[in-house]
């Protein structure tokens, strides 16, 4: 049996072997046993990718990921997270309160009763501040120290 055959069929067991494993360490098992298995020097050895390197791809992040990400629970919180992802993730210099509640509306969260009694706690606390009227609509933006607040829940991943 020639080289590239056994490197084949090494592959082929090893891979019917990775099936079986939870979904989340699979591309990380493969990397680990495939140069273990057909020898360090083999042609088909993969070069492994540090632990904890994000991996990029071109899908936009939604706003309920986010929400899970940073760990918020408070009604307050999430709505900071979801400026947090207008300003940043949907290039939104300003948003507005209904702005505001299209956002828990794609989050899939219960949306506020009262949006701009949830914007004026915003304003109180200084997490948000006004900006500039578009057509009789108020704009509002995050303040510094709230965007420092949903990079610290994050875990500055996403900065």
């Amino acid at each position: 049996m020639s080289s590239k055959s056994k490197d084949r069929a090494a592959v082929l067991e090893l891979s019917e072997f990775i099936k079986q494993l939870d979904e989340s360490v699979r591309v990380e098992a493969f990397r680990f046993l495939l140069p273990r298995e057909i020898g360090e020097d083999g042609e088909a050895t993969v070069a492994a990718r540090p632990r904890g390197a994000k991996v990029e791809t071109d899908r936009p992040i939604a706003p309920q990921e986010l929400i899970r990400r940073s760990t918020v629970s408070t009604f307050i919180e999430k709505a900071v997270v979801l400026a947090y992802w207008l300003e940043e993730f949907q290039q939104h210099p300003t948003f507005s309160s209904s702005d505001l509640r299209t956002a828990f509306e794609s989050a899939r969260e219960h949306s506020p009763k009262n949006t701009s009694d949830l914007i004026a706690k915003l304003e109180g606390s200084g997490r948000v501040m006004r900006a500039e009227k578009t057509g009789g609509v108020q704009q509002y933006r995050l303040t510094s120290s709230a965007i420092h607040d949903v990079q610290r829940w994050l875990g500055a991943e996403e900065v």
